[in-house]
């Protein structure tokens, strides 16, 4: 990807909720700048609150830059509001609380349910039908992740996809593997990573594969339970369903592999301090990556030859392979209370859709676009690393649940799928758990807000 390396290179965690580059903040961020002062002389000035700092956050100045090179009327100023943690954003709830609101924030579209009923977020409707804009211009997916309740909040102009499928060229050609045939199925998984582990004196020295850990316990069991046809919440409904018999089987899966290199206390393949994700070892054989990190183990590891395809699937619940892939990615919104909303809608409508904003954002921060008729697609399919990502985005059909309490039960989800996983929970007790207190919270979010 264009601006991968320098994307890579600048990411400090990895958001549990979203699967993609979330903050980078201290020192780092403060060293490239992810505040800017608006242009001079503009009628009007807006401000947008940037929750990432490093590269992504230059990246974000960048492109405020460039929307400001294209019409003279419109100043940006960007005011560095880091999340706490992985997802709350207090800066901003503070602001909004305080009549303070800026013209444009950051948010996964998975919180729409909550904050449109908290009545934090703008209806884009209008802006959205009077510009001539349609929803089927937009990938599927993120179609449904911008609207609900039939109306349209937030643009979604990262589509980070959740997951291609990866492996080690190298490692399956030592263990006896075709180094040019990926996986299709679940089945086959097993059958290579049973080639590849290798178990040493109680402790996994080389594995096939670890499913349980595909950027913790909550986003492991999405992307393995709809690869095993599971849906986990029933839509238009705050009913989860994470006890769905296909996700049950999938649980059982992950903690069967676990079980087979001696349980997931046994991975001994890379050090506590390693800061990279643990394919770059070399003894990893397939991985789902989200793109900052494929790039890093191009860049740092040039030596490992990475094969991909699409994420494998189980049948018969699932019926094909990237079945299993889901959205993830950042929208822009307008909060409620912004004090220029109008002008907000400008620069939301530049960066989401329009040609040159689109290549903006994927040369400067180097995400896929959510907007299926931007040119930048072209050029994005094409990339040798960002390709498989946007085949994986144009054939995806599944979500983070968009449900009120959204966030609570990716939360419940990484507590209870660990202990699984850890043999302290059989996976039905796991997930049953999940359903229940998140139909519990759920309940009570309607009550109390």
């Amino acid at each position: 990807m264009r601006a991968g390396a320098a994307l890579s290179a600048g990411v400090a965690g990895l958001g549990a909720a979203s699967g993609c580059a979330v903050v980078s903040s201290g020192r780092d961020a403060a060293a490239v700048r992810p505040n800017k002062e608006p242009a001079p002389g503009r009628k009007t000035n807006i401000e947008i609150y940037n929750i990432w700092g490093s590269t992504t956050g230059s990246g974000l100045v960048e492109c405020a830059k460039l929307f400001e090179q294209s019409q003279p009327d419109i100043g940006v100023r960007i005011t560095f509001a880091p999340s706490t943690g992985t997802t709350v954003q207090q800066k901003l709830f503070t602001a909004i609380a305080g009549r303070q609101a800026p013209d444009i924030g950051f948010c996964d579209a998975a919180q729409a349910p909550s904050w449109t009923s908290l009545g934090i977020m703008k209806d884009l409707t209008p802006y959205f039908e009077r510009d001539g804009l349609r929803l089927e211009d937009f990938f599927d997916v993120c179609a449904r992740s911008m609207a609900y309740q039939d109306r349209v909040w937030s643009m979604q102009w990262d589509a980070d996809a959740n997951f291609p499928f990866f492996w080690n060229k190298g490692l399956f050609e030592e263990c006896g593997l075709d180094p040019e045939r990926g996986p299709t199925t679940i089945e086959e998984v097993d059958a290579m990573a049973g080639e590849i582990n290798r178990v040493e004196g109680g402790q996994a020295t080389q594995i096939g594969i670890m499913p349980w850990n595909q950027y913790g316990g909550a986003n492991s069991m999405l992307t393995w339970g709809y690869s095993f046809g599971g849906k986990f919440w029933k839509p238009g409904t705050n009913e989860a369903t994470t006890d769905d018999e296909p996700n049950i089987r999938a649980l059982e899966w992950m903690t069967k592999s676990a079980q087979s290199i001696g349980g997931a206390e046994a991975a001994a393949i890379a050090p506590p301090s390693l800061q990279l994700h643990p394919f770059s070892t070399g003894k990893l054989g397939m991985a789902c990556l989200v793109t900052p990190n494929l790039l890093q183990i191009k860049q740092l590891h040039p030596e490992i030859e990475i094969g991909s395809t699409l994420l494998p699937y189980q049948p018969p619940g699932a019926e094909r392979p990237g079945q299993g892939a889901w959205l993830g990615g950042w929208s822009c919104f307008i909060p409620a209370a912004a004090p220029q909303p109008d002008a907000a809608w400008e620069f939301v409508k530049w960066f989401s859709t329009a040609d040159e904003g689109t290549r903006a954002q994927w040369e400067h921060i180097g995400f896929p676009v959510g907007y299926k008729k931007a040119p930048v697609n072209e050029v994005i399919a094409s990339d040798p690393d960002a390709g498989v990502y946007h085949e994986t985005l144009r054939n995806m059909i599944n979500t983070r649940p968009l449900i009120t309490v959204s966030e609570f039960h990716h939360q419940q989800m990484e507590t209870q799928i660990q202990a699984a996983v850890y043999g302290q929970l059989t996976p039905q007790q796991a997930l049953q758990r999940v359903r229940e207190l998140t139909v519990r919270e759920a309940e009570r979010f309607e009550r109390v807000g």
